[in-house]
C-alpha cells in the first residue's frame, strides 16, 4: 500500500486535534471543578446529576413552604397570646364589676374597657399577613370581621371566615399552619362572650347581675378553649421543625451524593491533565518529525 504525504499530514493533524481536545477536556475539568462538562461525558453520571437538581429544587420550594407556614405560625402565636391577656383582663373587669360596692360611674368605665377588649378582639381577628388576612379562611382577601354599634346595642358581623389553606411541606404531606377566624374567634366563644359581658354591663345594674354572671362564665369557657389551640399550636411546631430538620438532612445528602458524581478530584484531576499534557507534547513531537520529512529522506 503507497502511502501519500497528504495521508501522512492527515493523520497527523487527526491525532494533534484528538490530544489537544482530551487536553482541552481536562483544563476544563480543573478550572470548573465540574468533572462533568456535557452529558456525552458520562451519559449515567449527568441523569444522576439531573435527578438530583430536580429533587434539590423540589426541596428548596418544599423549605419555602415550610417557612410560610412557620410565619404564619408564630404570628398566630402572637395573637393568641395577646387574646389571652385580653380575656384574662376581661375576667378581672367581670369580678371588679360584680361587686356591691361597685357604682354607676365605675360600671361605665368598667364597661367601656370591655368594649375597648371587644374592638381590640375584632382587630386581632382582622390580622394581616403579606396582603392576606391571616384568619380569613378561604376568603383570605375579604375582612373577616367588623365590629358595630356601642353599649347595648354592640355586636360583630362576619364574611364567614372559614376552610383551611394548607401548604405542601413535603412529598403528599400538607400542613394547615393557622386557624381560621371561625374556629379560633367564633367557635370559641371568643367574640361572642365579651360582646355579651359589654352588654350585659350596659344594661341596669340590679337587672344585670344574671346576665353578667352569665357572661362571665361564658368568657371564661373561652379563655380555656383558646388555651386548648395554644397546644394544638405547639404540637403544630412540634411537627414542623421535624419536616424542616427532615429536609434538611435530605438536602444535605442529596447535595452529597451529587457532588460525588459531578465534581472532580483535583488530585486525580491533576494527574490526568499532565498525563494529557505529555501526550500532546509527544504528538507534537512526532508530528514534526514526520512532516519534515523531505524527498532524500524517502529515498534512503
Amino acid at each position: 500500500m503507497r502511502v501519500t504525504s497528504n495521508l501522512l499530514v492527515r493523520d497527523q493533524i487527526t491525532a494533534l486535534q484528538t490530544s489537544a481536545q482530551a487536553m482541552a477536556k481536562a483544563q476544563a475539568r480543573i478550572t470548573s471543578g465540574k468533572r462533568i462538562g456535557v452529558g456525552s461525558d458520562d451519559p449515567v453520571g449527568a441523569r444522576e446529576v439531573m435527578v438530583s437538581d430536580g429533587r434539590l429544587r423540589a426541596i428548596t420550594q418544599y423549605k419555602r413552604g415550610l417557612d410560610t407556614a412557620k410565619s404564619r405560625l408564630a404570628t398566630q402565636d402572637a395573637v393568641m397570646g395577646q387574646v389571652t391577656s385580653l380575656l384574662s383582663r376581661a375576667q378581672e373587669l367581670t369580678v371588679a364589676a360584680s361587686t356591691d360596692t361597685v357604682d354607676a360611674t365605675a360600671r361605665a368605665a368598667i364597661q367601656k374597657e370591655v368594649e375597648g377588649i371587644f374592638t381590640e378582639l375584632v382587630a386581632l381577628g382582622n390580622t394581616s399577613v403579606e396582603g392576606e388576612y391571616l384568619f380569613g379562611g378561604q376568603r383570605a382577601t375579604e375582612r373577616p370581621f367588623t365590629d358595630a354599634g356601642t353599649g347595648a346595642a354592640l355586636t360583630y358581623t362576619t364574611t364567614g371566615a372559614s376552610g383551611d389553606r394548607p401548604i405542601e411541606i413535603d412529598v403528599g404531606r400538607v400542613i394547615v399552619p393557622t386557624d381560621d377566624g371561625d374556629t379560633l374567634f367564633i367557635d370559641s366563644g371568643v367574640l361572642d362572650s365579651v360582646r355579651d359581658l359589654a352588654v350585659a354591663l350596659a344594661g341596669n345594674p340590679g337587672a344585670g347581675n344574671a346576665a353578667l354572671a352569665s357572661a362571665g362564665r361564658s368568657v371564661g369557657a373561652a379563655f380555656d378553649r383558646v388555651q386548648e389551640r395554644v397546644g394544638a399550636l405547639g404540637a403544630r411546631a412540634s411537627t414542623m421543625d421535624l419536616v424542616s430538620a427532615n429536609l434538611d438532612a435530605f438536602e444535605g445528602s442529596l447535595q452529597a451524593f451529587r457532588s460525588s458524581v459531578q465534581d472532580v478530584d483535583f488530585e486525580q484531576a491533576a494527574v490526568e491533565l499532565i498525563s494529557r499534557q505529555n501526550a500532546y507534547q509527544s504528538a507534537l513531537l512526532a508530528s514534526s518529525k514526520v512532516l519534515g520529512l523531505n524527498l532524500s529522506d524517502y529515498l534512503r
